[in-house]
């Protein structure tokens, strides 16, 4: 198909877009594209020039209507030549395919099964809903829209089609059915080319289901970060901030309740003669069950031995042998839990006891609350966990936010909060100042700030300021000027003297309703009602917020979280406590896109974080705790989602101008986390949070101090893990610099003659000049170093890298770590060696080739891994170790799949390491 007469991209690309469009002939290659693109990087417009290159029929997949509907918009608007009608080349129904058609995936998914009825924005089908949830039926049926699948037979049509072209947008949305869907169709439409976009790759997924997602995406051929965004002006400067709370003294008592009675069924097990001796029966105890079998269960094992050692109970020499460079670890909470999860279900067959028994301690957790759809929970159950993270203290968050925000930005402050629910109960409360409105929802928050605007309420100052903010009085705790609005699917409510100008871009007074809401008089905050379809309102009140006629929206991720845009916003509460880090991505994203009519815009994205105070979460120890074992406490799985996904945003230090990711940008965020310090912390964040002209000088200085447009990804590996081996600490380095190239190749020799350098004369990969000065290797960053560049070379050798213009380097990092990474090369060559280093070093699992020290392997230097991308075949492997043997001595290469390689899996998955971790930095020179 020629596209040369139907679409012409009518802009002018951007330098990213340039550069992605000039490789993708390279990129396709293999039949796939995948293009990883921040949110405000126009990967849509770039999605539709690809299909044009590509010459075929095409089927985009998007994740919602809203977005199928900008698809079709942006190729009508940006591309589709004059005097052409989009119904004919443009299509959004599976039934009626056209030159590019456009569906949601759950669409796809309901053709694939012949599916009749109602399908939502976000895919749910109204027959899945219980009889009684009205009101999710109402909010429903405002974002859905019928299909009739059942005699469809949609492969058929595309193949009648042509179709040649599967364009995966956010693919990442799957819910597994839709997977098996798409996987099913992918396969039926044989060789069709794919292009798979993304702003949010599923980076916190499960290892399996981010092997899912690559198998059907492939290898990521490109990344245009968020930095390089805002340095061409496609993203506005921004900063993230948390804003932290403890539980309510409610909640604390729910928690103290949970924890007194997960203490005392422990104690009541603990002290349990017929579970001792249940345990007793375990078929590791008498050989019943081969150590190879073992391996897959190393986690289980050593809770079982933990519990017999603190029983003192005798243990098996050859399994007190696996254990014994580590040791047996002390009983605590944790292992307590893993036992007890194998006893009753992971691992029940391997007790020889009577099932009565099992059956009524199963009964007896499960009425305590602590099993939870066969998973047992003596720290925290899946209840207290939801209850903590959707704290209602983060009520008070959200209060403090919105007042330091608007005194610092006043009438130009344009906050957007999003949440999950609406809480359409609360309704009658609004305006009612006898109703508790402590509640995490669109209308609950909503009522909480409009109380705050009330003239006659009570306007006490912000604990969280400063004295001297406090002393100021009054006049600048007034926020009665603050107005405030809400945008979901089912309800909208603006100010009273908002009501024309949303008339206005309405353009047709007939299309709505207004009347009041709750007990509030309509000539302060009325409700706005559509007569029919209401898509249209979005857009009318996003045109009112823009304007000024509020300054907070109030609304739900499922209709504003993504797709929507609104670039006049500078202020986002994330107030959602559902989902993964890629919707927290994309719900990012509607708060860091330029805007063109206020250029110097700043952005501020605040996190509400509930954080479980000392002596909650604690752990229970049956025995005395070793001197290593750590008992710092848990500060709650809130804020360990946080830390795991500031790991994927890149983002400006707060006192460094440095662009990275990870918590340490957040320097802000430190011990202790007590009351006293929390407080400080908060204050510090809003105040912080005010410096809007420095964090766009900060971002100018760390964007310019880069000479290339690239990230690199540094892997941190404990000083621990890099031995001084036998090799390396007789072994001299002698640096030889590649002719015409800038970087060096460093070969290495011992005393007894050369070790690799006819190997890697024999790789051609650089010419030999320019003798350096030759130096041991003697300390942890020598050895880094050293490692790193038998990968680097080795991964050159295998034709693994796109580039060898690179160089590995090292730092010294925090904590006894040190880092390395790639500088220079593309982005999926330093993605490539960050994995490789990471693996190398990480804790054995079920690796298919193991390194293993010859004639002792019970140090922190026993056992390296061998990466996946050398282990598919044994000549693979063979050359990865020739390629680090100079730098790590003298190892034998294990195959684990046989019975000798089982065992030695089996003794490397019980030794513990302290694992490596892989960080991004922003625009390291070269």
């Amino acid at each position: 198909m020629n596209y040369s007469n139907i679409l012409q991209f009518r802009g002018k690309w951007r330098n990213y877009q340039a550069r992605v469009l000039e490789n993708a002939q390279k990129y396709i290659a293999d039949g796939k594209i995948h293009i990883v693109a921040a949110p405000g990087s126009g990967k849509t417009t770039l999605g539709i020039e690809l299909i044009a290159r590509m010459k075929e029929p095409a089927l985009v997949l998007t994740p919602s209507i809203t977005i199928r509907q900008q698809w079709a918009a942006r190729i009508e608007e940006g591309f589709l030549k004059e005097n052409l009608k989009p119904e004919d080349y443009i299509s959004q129904n599976l039934k009626e395919p056209r030159c590019i058609t456009i569906a949601t995936y759950q669409s796809l998914h309901s053709a694939m099964r012949h599916y009749k009825g109602i399908l939502d924005e976000s895919g749910t089908t109204m027959d899945s809903l219980e009889s009684d949830d009205a009101i999710a039926k109402k909010e429903l049926a405002a974002q859905s829209e019928e299909v009739d699948y059942s005699k469809f037979d949609v492969i058929s049509e595309m193949k009648q089609a042509g179709i040649g072209v599967i364009c995966l947008d956010e693919c990442h949305h799957l819910r597994s059915e839709w997977w098996k869907a798409l996987e099913e169709f992918r396969q039926a439409l044989g060789e069709a080319k794919l292009i798979a976009l993304t702003a949010t790759p599923p980076y916190d997924s499960t290892p399996a289901m981010w092997k899912r997602y690559m198998d059907m995406c492939g290898e990521i051929d490109e990344e245009i970060t968020v930095p390089e965004l805002v340095k061409e002006g496609s993203l506005c400067p921004h900063q993230d901030y948390v804003y932290f709370n403890y539980p309510t003294e409610e909640e604390l008592a729910e928690v103290e309740k949970f924890t007194t009675r997960s203490r005392a069924m422990q104690q009541k097990i603990w002290e349990d003669e017929t579970f001792l001796s249940a345990v007793r029966t375990h078929g590791a105890l008498d050989g019943r069950i081969a150590e190879a079998e073992l391996a897959e269960k190393a986690e289980y094992l050593s809770a079982l031995l933990s519990f017999l050692q603190a029983k003192n109970e005798p243990i098996p020499n050859n399994l007190r042998k696996i254990v014994a460079k580590n040791g047996i670890p002390s009983m605590n909470i944790e292992t307590m839990e893993t036992l007890l999860q194998g006893f009753l279900y992971d691992d029940a067959d391997s007790y020889s006891c009577g099932e009565e028994y099992r059956e009524e301690l199963e009964r007896e957790l499960k009425a305590q609350g602590l099993i939870e759809k066969k998973k047992v929970a003596l720290i925290a159950s899946e209840a207290i966990e939801k209850m903590l993270i959707s704290s209602k203290g983060k009520c008070k968050s959200i209060e403090a936010i919105v007042k330091s925000e608007y005194k610092s930005m006043g009438e130009k402050l344009r906050l957007l909060v999003l949440t999950d629910y609406i809480r359409k109960e609360y309704e009658k409360a609004i305006g009612n100042p006898d109703c508790d409105v402590t509640s995490l929802g669109v209308l609950p928050f909503f009522e909480q700030l409009r109380r705050l605007t009330d003239k006659d309420g009570v306007q006490g100052t912000d604990e969280h300021m400063s004295s001297a903010d406090g002393a100021r009085g009054a006049q600048e705790d007034d926020l009665s000027n603050l107005r405030i609005g809400v945008l979901c699917g089912s309800i909208v409510i603006i100010p009273a003297e908002a009501k024309e100008a949303l008339i206005a871009a309405i353009k047709d007074a007939g299309k709505v309703n207004f009347s009041s809401v709750g007990d509030l008089a309509e000539s302060d905050y009325i409700k706005v009602v559509a007569i029919g379809d209401n898509h249209f309102l979005t857009q009318a009140v996003t045109d009112i917020f823009t304007q000024g006629y509020m300054q907070v929206l109030i609304g739900t991720k499922s209709l504003l979280g993504e797709g929507w845009d609104s670039p006049c916003i500078n202020s986002l509460i994330l107030a959602s406590f559902v989902g993964a880090y890629m919707l927290s991505n994309q719900m990012r994203g509607r708060a860091i896109r330029v805007f063109r009519d206020v250029p110097d815009k700043t952005s501020n994205i605040w996190h509400l974080i509930c954080l479980v105070p000392d002596g909650i979460l604690q752990k229970l120890h049956y025995a005395e705790p070793t001197e290593s074992e750590n008992d710092t406490d848990s500060l709650g799985r809130d804020f360990s989602t946080m830390s795991r996904r500031m790991d994927n945003f890149l983002g400006l230090h707060y006192d460094q101008d440095v662009i990275e990711n990870g918590m340490e940008r957040l320097s802000i965020i430190k011990e202790p986390y007590n009351k006293e310090h929390v407080d400080q912390m908060n204050a510090q964040m809003l105040a912080l949070s005010r410096e809007r002209d420095q964090l766009k000088a900060r971002w100018d200085r760390s964007l310019n101090k880069a000479k290339k447009m690239e990230v690199v990804d540094e892997t941190s590996v404990p000083e621990k893990n890099i031995t001084a081996t036998e090799a390396n600490r007789s072994k001299l380095r002698l640096g030889l610099a590649g002719a015409g190239t800038a970087a060096g190749v460093l070969l290495s020799f011992t005393p007894l003659g050369w070790i690799g350098g006819a190997a890697a004369a024999c790789c051609g990969i650089y010419g030999l000049s320019n003798l350096h000065k030759v130096r041991k290797i003697n300390t942890p960053q020598d050895r880094l170093k050293a490692i790193g560049e038998g990968v680097f070379l080795c991964l050159g050798r295998q034709n693994l890298l796109d580039t060898k213009d690179a160089a590995v380097c090292v730092e010294e990092g925090k904590n006894g770590r040190q880092s390395v990474y790639l500088n220079g090369g593309t982005g999926k060559d330093r993605l490539l060696f960050a994995q490789c280093i990471r693996e190398f070093f990480s804790a054995i699992n079920n690796q298919r080739y193991l390194l293993v020290k010859t004639g002792r392997h019970n140090g922190v230097d026993g056992f390296y891994c061998v990466p996946e991308c050398f282990a598919r075949r044994r000549e693979d492997a063979e050359l990865f170790y020739s390629y680090i043997k100079p730098y790590i001595g003298k190892y034998e290469l294990v195959y684990t799949r046989n019975e000798k390689g089982k065992e030695l899996l089996l003794e490397g998955r019980m030794r513990y390491i302290d694992m490596p971790s892989t960080k991004s930095k922003w625009g390291r020179s070269f």
